[in-house]
């Protein structure tokens, strides 16, 4: 069902990004693979145009989740979840600005995640 989803991971942590892949791959849905800094992010998802991306707050280098996120929708509308191990509430405020899908904090329930998917699947069936 969600095989034509396809998820953007921009996470910073190797083993979390790929633990990320590999949980949505086995629940059947495509996973390009991970960048750990927002200018990787950036290109990616102009480059691929994604349906979904999954945006770590805390990146690699100079842009931060938030940045690269505003960044990528001055091009495109894609849904962004934001993910974040630390979070205080000048961070929220930021990214909440940007109307993200849902701002979850680590570590992920996968349920969720499917879940979300899972409905951006269902809206992409009714247009």
């Amino acid at each position: 069902m969600n095989n034509k989803i396809k998820v953007l991971i921009a996470e910073d942590e190797a083993i979390t990004a790929m633990s990320l892949k590999i949980d949505l791959e086995c629940h059947g849905i495509a996973a390009l693979p991970p960048v750990a800094t927002g200018k990787d992010a950036v290109h990616l998802a102009c480059k691929e145009k994604p349906d979904l991306i999954l945006m770590d707050i805390r990146l690699n280098e100079d842009m931060d989740g938030i940045e690269a996120a505003a960044e990528i929708l001055k091009h495109h509308n894609i849904p962004i979840i934001f993910m974040t191990g630390f979070t205080t509430d000048t961070i929220k405020k930021r990214a909440i600005k940007l109307h993200p899908l849902d701002f979850l904090e680590k570590p992920l329930d996968m349920n969720r995640v499917k879940q979300l998917i899972d409905n951006i699947s269902l809206e992409e069936n009714t247009l």
